[in-house]
């Protein structure tokens, strides 16, 4: 038989018929149990059994198979909607906590326990008419069983993920990477509840263990790699997270305290000032944003500032200038040792003057140097003959500045012997004055001077002899055994100014003036000799004239602007002028004056 042949008038009125038999039938079922549901409802609610009842009265009013007392139905559902909240709440709270447990949603489960809590404190209040269907429907639900389940998976994975440290490489709760997450783990374990940890004192016990441990290790490999400054950034920013999650946590300050004190010592004791320095400097900006104005610390850096500015101190004393400015230098980050470098500084300026000079710390660079102290208003004063025969001269004023002069080559400056500053004639010409002083031959040097002025080096002298004297009263200058070419031996010649430079004058001899008549004048030729004249004047060629015993002469020299008689000492040298004489022009004798004194007499 085809399907053709068998879809026939008859066989589909049977089959609807069937269909229909079965569908009054569950419809005669449901007006059953909806009967029997409102019924057993009724007993229920009166019996005080309200949970069930408003299990059945829910049921029933689900049941759309008849509309039977649906009136009484309503008004008990709505009477009993506080149980159906809390059921339905309930409900829902287990199924999402089983999705956020499968995900590790630790945010979404902390959500979870806050609407706990907030139907808790809806329903089940003390003495409250629906604390008893709280409890009996959370039992039912194992809601309570699921929560503290949960919260000790959270708290086992993270306090896992907590002692593993960073390269655990997961972020707490989210699964995402991460280099160094591990401050998650904290908070959250500081987020799930007291109850969970077995009561306050439990869960700040465990969790102060945990985090001292963490936070310890994390301190100590850093200062064990020598990351001074990022362990101590690491602490800030650890307290001020735990300040931010309203925790104490003493210990960080404790370990910074003992890693510091470690790495201090051990920068002292191995001498390494500038790392002492930089540790010192970056512990003080530590303690000034944590707020400690004292610890042992502290006291250890400014106990260990005192040790080596004293050890400086020594090394100036002894002589290791070098090491001294090292060691100041590297204190300065902490310390203001400008005054202490420059005083090391002075202090092996002082020891060592040809430093000033340039190049002056190169040794042999000067084979000739003087130097003096507190003079010409300097601090030090130096002069050198430098690699190429020239001299050389530095001074440091008080502020320590340093200002340098070059001159002009030194003749013959591989014959000298000596070098040093003319206090006479240093004074005299007010500027210093430099004198090089050839090695001795014949018992005679070369001595040759140079004023140091701001503009330059210039010559002062040039000349040769045993010695020579600066004569205040004048400024002239006797060289003793002067050599003048001619191999005379044993006389002094003298020196005057002449343009900024001495030139030599005349040789000089000791003697007494002899008293003479004028006309005995070509008598004593050369001779120091005194003699009065009657009076003198201006010719009109602009010379004095001196008149004596009836003899013109022509005074030259120290004549100054007498008249009238006088008293005239000094020599005749062989030589002779034409004048204008009262009886006409004459040849007359020229006398070199050494000093005139009038005889006028002057009355009172």
């Amino acid at each position: 038989m085809t399907i053709k042949q068998a879809l026939t008038l008859r066989n589909i009125m049977i089959i609807l018929c069937i269909f229909m038999l079965v569908l009054l039938g569950q419809k005669a079922l449901g007006i059953r149990d909806k009967i029997q549901d409102i019924q057993e409802a009724g007993r229920l609610y009166a019996a005080g059994e309200l949970i069930a009842a408003e299990n059945r009265y829910r049921l029933a009013a689900a049941n759309t198979a008849i509309s039977y007392k649906e009136e009484e139905v309503a008004a008990r559902l709505a009477e009993l909607a506080p149980i159906t909240d809390i059921r339905s709440s309930l409900s829902r709270l287990s199924l999402t906590l089983e999705d956020q447990l499968t995900v590790k949603d630790f945010t979404g489960y902390m959500e979870s326990y806050a609407a706990l809590l907030s139907l808790k404190g809806k329903y089940m209040i003390a003495g409250g008419p629906y604390e008893v269907y709280y409890r009996q429907l959370s039992a039912e639900s194992g809601l309570s069983d699921k929560m503290t389940a949960g919260f000790r998976q959270f708290k086992e994975q993270f306090l896992a993920g907590l002692a593993a440290g960073p390269q655990t490489g997961t972020s707490a709760g989210t699964g995402s990477g991460n280099s160094d997450n591990t401050d998650s783990f904290k908070w959250r374990l500081l987020q799930i509840p007291d109850g969970y940890y077995g009561g306050e004192a439990a869960k700040e016990e465990l969790l102060a263990a945990e985090f001292k441990a963490h936070d310890t290790a994390r301190l100590q490999a850093l200062a064990a790699a020598g990351s001074f400054g990022p362990m101590l950034d690491s602490a800030l920013s650890m307290e001020e997270a735990y300040r931010s999650h309203s925790y104490t946590a003493p210990w960080i300050r404790k370990q910074v305290q003992e890693s510091a004190a470690l790495i201090l010592n051990k920068d002292l004791d191995g001498d390494y000032t500038a790392a002492f320095a930089g540790h010192a400097l970056s512990y003080r900006s530590y303690a000034a944003s944590a707020g400690i104005t004292s610890s042992k610390v502290l006291k250890l850096i400014d106990n260990g500032i005192t040790r080596l500015l004293r050890a400086g101190a020594r090394q100036v004393r002894s002589g290791q200038y070098a090491e001294a400015i090292r060691l100041y230098t590297g204190l300065a980050p902490v310390q203001d040792t400008s005054g202490a470098i420059a005083a090391a500084t002075l202090a092996w300026n002082t020891a060592e003057p040809v430093r000033l000079l340039p190049g002056g710390e190169v040794p042999g660079s000067y084979s000739l140097t003087a130097s003096v102290t507190g003079r010409y208003g300097a601090q030090i004063a130096v002069a050198g003959v430098d690699s190429g025969s020239r001299l050389v001269y530095a001074e440091m004023s008080g502020d320590g500045t340093v200002s340098t002069r070059t001159g002009d080559v030194i003749p013959d400056a591989a014959a000298l012997s000596s070098l040093a500053f003319d206090e006479a004639l240093s004074a005299y010409s007010e500027v210093p004055v430099v004198v090089a002083t050839g090695s001795p031959a014949n018992e005679r040097s070369t001595f040759t001077a140079y004023t140091i002025r701001p503009e330059g080096i210039a010559l002062l002298f040039s000349f040769t002899g045993s010695g020579y004297e600066l004569m205040a009263e004048d400024g002239s200058i006797r060289v003793m055994n002067t050599d003048l070419t001619d191999g005379a031996a044993d006389r002094t010649a003298i020196f005057r100014q002449v343009n900024g430079v001495y030139e030599f004058l005349e040789i000089y001899q000791e003697f007494t003036y002899t008293t003479i008549d004028a006309s005995q004048l070509e008598l004593h030729p050369y001779e120091k000799v005194t003699l009065s004249c009657e009076e003198m004047y201006i010719d009109s060629a602009g010379r004095t004239v001196a008149r004596s015993n009836g003899r013109y002469l022509v005074l030259q020299g120290e004549v100054g602007q007498l008249t009238g008689p006088a008293m005239i000492s000094g020599q005749f040298e062989n030589s002779y002028n034409n004048v204008e004489t009262e009886i006409g022009e004459q040849s007359v004798p020229v006398f070199m004056v050494d000093s005139l004194g009038s005889l006028s007499l002057t009355l009172p």
